[in-house]
């Protein structure tokens, strides 16, 4: 009864690039509708783009959509190093025609305020894009481990999961 499947992914999680094709179609078939792939300065400082584009393709070859979703720094117009990086990063993917959505802008909290502070105005408002009204849930966060809403679904399933939920 979901009526909308999307995936946000960096796109990593093999080198080989059959494992890669086999997991787009389990995606694919699972009813996954529409892919936000990461890709930026601040992913591929720790994710090889090769692996990522390969994940890339398979998607472009699939059924699903498909579209990039760069994190920026300050703003998507500021020429800091991590922006100029994110540009070249998607270039990378030129070829595949894949569309480049806003993505989004960092905003400082946790590693990001202590290693990006002098790209952040100390006068400006913090506000996180994954702050969310614990009452009014529209989408559910899975850990890599299974933990989502105060539960885990190697534990529970998702549906007993919400019920048990309480802000």
């Amino acid at each position: 009864g979901i009526p909308q499947r999307d995936l946000i992914t960096n796109g990593f999680f093999s080198k080989d690039p059959e494992r890669i094709r086999e997991v787009v179609k389990s995606l694919e078939e699972s009813g996954v509708l529409q892919i936000l792939l990461s890709v930026d300065a601040f992913h591929q400082e720790t994710i090889p783009l090769e692996s990522v584009k390969l994940f890339a393709e398979a998607a472009v070859n699939s059924k699903m959509r498909i579209k990039l979703s760069p994190a920026w720094l300050v703003s998507e117009e500021d020429d800091n190093p991590y922006n100029v990086r994110t540009r070249e990063i998607l270039r990378e993917f030129d070829g595949l025609n894949i569309p480049v959505g806003s993505g989004n802008v960092i905003f400082p909290s946790g590693n990001a305020l202590v290693y990006l502070n002098e790209y952040f105005d100390e006068n400006t408002e913090v506000w996180s894009p994954y702050d969310e009204d614990p009452r009014d849930i529209r989408t559910a966060d899975f850990a890599p481990n299974g933990d989502v809403l105060g539960g885990n679904v190697y534990q529970k399933g998702i549906l007993e999961i919400l019920e048990d939920y309480r802000p």
